[in-house]
């Protein structure tokens, strides 16, 4: 399992794939398209505010993409877990 700090740059997406990347220990062109699972737009726009402020909202989304399941909080925390680590819960 992986985490890291919130973002500082303020885009999630980018946040998510640098630690993808890191995580891989690959370049980040060499991942699959982060689009393919989740709109990348969509993503960053989620918990942010409309004047670049703090974020407001609370939540997370969790996705699964270049073999991990993402999590990504309010907080803009990126948690990444292996897939064949997550638990199927029935």
């Amino acid at each position: 399992m992986s985490s890291t700090e919130p973002a500082d740059h303020g885009r999630i997406s980018t946040a998510v794939v640098e630690a993808l990347a890191n995580a891989n220990d690959v370049d980040p062109l060499e991942l699959d398209p982060l689009y393919e699972a989740v709109d990348p737009d969509a993503l960053d726009s989620l918990f942010s505010t409309t004047d670049g402020s703090s974020r407001t909202h609370h939540g997370k989304v969790q996705f699964t993409t270049n073999g991990y399941e993402v999590e990504v909080t309010s907080t803009g925390r990126v948690h990444l877990t292996p897939e064949n680590c997550v638990e199927a819960v029935s």
